[in-house]
């Protein structure tokens, strides 16, 4: 039967394939960019091989997809040895350019970005295709209604050009934006409404705040997430059943904050909060490596209190952060509720797989060409083989960018071995910043008046981060001649070794001239962490004399050694020359990740100046100084500032206070819209005699424009005041206004322009608006 069978196979197969017809030819007809060769080549017939009505379904279908024609036909017909298939085509155009005309609020490359996000951006001289526009335009007009504007329209022109060839258009009338003029809660909301509205990521009603952030548009699309969010907060505060339900919208008509009657939207949602839950039994499960005791105080869900989801994610995110820091990258905390309706609790169980320890396998440094691989390395709290601790690891990328020698070219890239998960490989890719600076410059600034200044300056003289300074600078005010040089890691051990050398002539206008030559020798080393020290002993040879800028206008008022009301309140020390023999220790701790474009970070430093008595000199006194920094990102381009600074100064050993040594305040440093040493305390006649302690608050709010310019409204805020004196916050200057500050990386410093308003005015007919222009930063 077997052999019946094969001997009909063999027969019968030979005879199918003679009455299968073959294809005889293939003719493409209307093609003229397209080549015959490029749609052979997506055809699956092919000429001798063998006809089917089915491959040329499927040859149709293919071709289509392709995009290349507007008009498509496949037709066959009887030949001398079997069947003809004829490809008759209409190409479509090629797009020999795209337009697309915008608004204010819309540019052109928020558009492109936009396609290439939903990949749909067309690309020039790309074949034509009334689809693929409709699509362009759809995603155009999604574009626009998340930004609000669902008056908008989009309108395509096409314009034959040439040769099968097209130009389009994209025009985009972008209309009104509609504003939500009120958002109201009905049902029981048990919230106050003003949380819940806060709660909304957008749609918020009209105001000052919600304009200025931009939340105010009515963006129909996200009002899905918004009412999560609504739902997200009633959980937070304990309602665990909480039910929001469909938004009913309403147009209405209010005045916006320009007093402008403008047509808005109202937003009605119904929300019923439900029963309040209390925190019931909380259990952890599977804790191994960490006593469940400890993880336990990590979470700050008390029973009886009321429950709350936020708290519930914070504790997660602790003891997550916790076990990542210990080298369990892998470990997953997975909180299980259970909702007791009867008794309206809410009992939960933190489940921890912990996973295996991850370990620091190899790290590597790219873009590093001058810099030396140790200079960077030796910054790292971590080395290969070590637990890859996730704080240490974030600490000692904050420590290399400090360094201000190199800066991230993107963030670090971390991944496992491919061979073992629990080995882990770190690449930081870095740049090196301007490691030489070589200017001749002139300028103008407050407290040097009009100079020129030639100087040579590296912070990474050899490649291994050594500091060298070399400066001359020659102005109305100042003459300012220093060589320095640092090293931070003298002999490979983390201890900082360098010295200043010094010839200085400073005139401080109305009050005295100030020479200046000595040096200083400064030892410091890292004490933990991100804890420093420094050591610095300075020896200065000061010469005083009147001061050489005067104003008979102002004298009688601002000079203390007028001649009408000498110096007898500065005690012994008058004009002359002075040995000043000083020691300074100082202690700091700095996570501010930017010296000039700081965005986050605190900063605290405290130090002293004891100069005289076992030291030598001719002068006694100690000058305490503790300064404190925050910074705090807002958004990705948006940061803000606080700072604060307090000294004093004390003789001993029957001494007095050197006058030079005493506090003024003024200037871009600290009240920026102040003249320089313009404040501080004064005799009955006016006369200004520094005080013997200083108090300085300053805020900032940092907006990044573009580029270099950045945009400052700040504060200032302060007073120098004798001893008797108490510090009052009412007896205080202040400054407001705004700041324009461009940095050239090339000099390292940013140029200022200061428009302030003053609080208290000086002398009679001085204005409380002023303007200057300055360099550096204030704090």
């Amino acid at each position: 039967m077997k052999k019946l069978v094969k001997v009909l196979f063999f027969i019968c197969v030979p005879v199918f394939l003679a009455a299968q017809e073959q294809v005889e030819k293939i003719e493409i007809i209307g093609n003229e960019r397209v080549s015959r060769e490029t749609i052979l080549y997506y055809l699956q017939s092919r000429e001798g091989g063998y006809f089917s009505d089915e491959l040329l379904q499927k040859d149709f279908r293919i071709l289509w997809s392709t995009g290349f024609f507007s008009n498509l036909r496949i037709e066959k017909e009887d030949g001398a040895a079997g069947k003809i298939v004829k490809i008759i085509v209409e190409e479509n155009p090629v797009i020999r350019t795209i337009t697309y005309k915008t608004g204010k609020k819309v540019k052109e490359d928020d558009i492109v970005n936009k396609l290439k996000e939903k990949d749909k951006y067309i690309l020039p001289y790309s074949y034509y295709s009334a689809a693929k526009v409709q699509k362009v335009k759809e995603t155009i007009t999604d574009l626009l209604l998340e930004k609000g504007l669902y008056a908008a329209k989009v309108e395509v022109e096409a314009s034959r050009k040439g040769k099968n060839e097209v130009e389009v258009l994209f025009k985009v009338d972008e209309g009104p934006k509609i504003r939500v003029g009120e958002v109201a809660f009905a049902g029981s909301p048990k919230l106050p409404q003003g949380i819940l509205r806060e709660a909304m990521k957008s749609n918020q009603s009209h105001g000052v705040v919600s304009w200025v952030l931009g939340k105010d548009v009515y963006k129909e699309n996200k009002l899905t997430e918004d009412l999560t969010l609504i739902k997200q907060k009633l959980q937070e505060y304990g309602y665990m059943e909480a039910t929001v339900g469909e938004p009913k919208i309403e147009q209405i008509t209010r005045k916006t904050i320009f007093f402008k009657k403008q047509p808005m939207m109202k937003i009605h949602i119904p929300v019923n909060a439900g029963y309040l839950y209390l925190v019931g039994d909380v259990t952890i499960e599977g804790s191994k490596a960490i006593a469940p005791q400890y993880l336990r105080s990590l979470i700050k869900l008390k029973k009886g209190d009321i429950y709350s989801t936020k708290v519930r994610e914070k504790s997660v995110e602790s003891i997550g952060e916790l076990y990542r820091n210990g080298g369990y990258l892998y470990v997953q905390v997975m909180p299980v509720e259970s909702l007791d309706p009867k008794n309206k609790r809410v009992n939960v169980a933190f489940n921890i797989y912990e996973g295996e320890v991850a370990y620091l396998h190899r790290l590597e440094f790219r873009g590093n060409t001058y810099t030396k691989d140790k200079v960077i390395r030796r910054e790292m709290l971590l080395r290969e083989g070590d637990r890859f601790s996730l704080a240490l690891f974030k600490d000692s990328i904050l420590r290399i960018k400090q360094l201000g020698l190199v800066d991230l070219e993107k963030e670090p890239d971390v991944k496992p071995n491919p061979e073992d998960p629990t080995k882990i490989d770190a690449s930081i890719n870095v740049k090196e910043l301007q490691r030489n600076n070589i200017q001749f410059s002139a300028g103008y600034s407050g407290y040097e008046g009009m100079f020129v200044a030639l100087s040579y300056s590296t912070v990474n003289f050899l490649g291994a981060g050594e500091n060298l300074e070399i400066t001359a600078q020659y102005g109305k005010r100042i003459k300012n001649y220093v060589f320095g040089f640092s090293e931070p890691y003298f002999l490979d051990y983390p201890i900082t070794l360098g010295f200043n050398i010094y010839d200085r002539f400073f005139i401080l206008p109305y009050l005295y001239d100030r020479k200046g030559r000595g040096a200083d020798l400064i030892v410091g080393a890292r004490l933990r962490g991100y804890v420093r020290g420094n050591l610095t002993y300075s020896y200065e040879n000061v010469e005083i004399s009147p001061s050489s800028y005067q104003d008979d206008e102002y004298l009688g008022y601002y000079s203390p050694y007028s001649y009408s009301y000498g110096y007898p309140y500065y005690g012994g020390y008058g004009y002359g020359k002075y040995a000043v023999s000083a020691l300074i220790p100082t202690v700091y701790r700095s996570t501010v990740d930017s010296p000039l474009t700081p965005t986050r970070g605190r900063m605290v430093l405290v130090s002293m100046k004891y100069a005289g008595g076992f030291l030598g000199g001719e002068v006694n006194f100690v000058k305490p100084h503790v300064e404190l920094t925050s910074w705090f990102p807002i958004t990705r381009n948006q940061s803000f500032g606080l700072h604060f600074d307090y000294s004093f100064i004390r003789a001993f050993g029957g001494s007095d206070i050197p006058f030079w040594e005493r506090f003024y305040m003024g200037g871009e440093r600290d009240i920026r819209g102040y003249d320089i040493y313009s404040i501080g305390p004064r005799t009955e006649q006016g006369s200004l005699i520094g005080g013997e302690k200083s108090v300085l608050f300053n805020a900032e709010y940092v907006l990044q424009v573009g580029g270099p310019l950045y945009l400052i409204l700040f504060y200032d805020r302060g007073n120098c005041y004798i001893k008797s004196q108490p510090i009052s916050f009412r007896n205080m200057y202040s400054s407001a206004g705004l700041e324009a500050r461009i940095f050239v990386p090339a000099l390292r410093v940013p140029f200022r322009l200061i428009f302030a308003y003053n609080n208290r005015r000086i002398y009679e007919g001085d204005s409380n608006f002023n303007f200057r222009f300055a360099i550096g930063t204030t704090f």
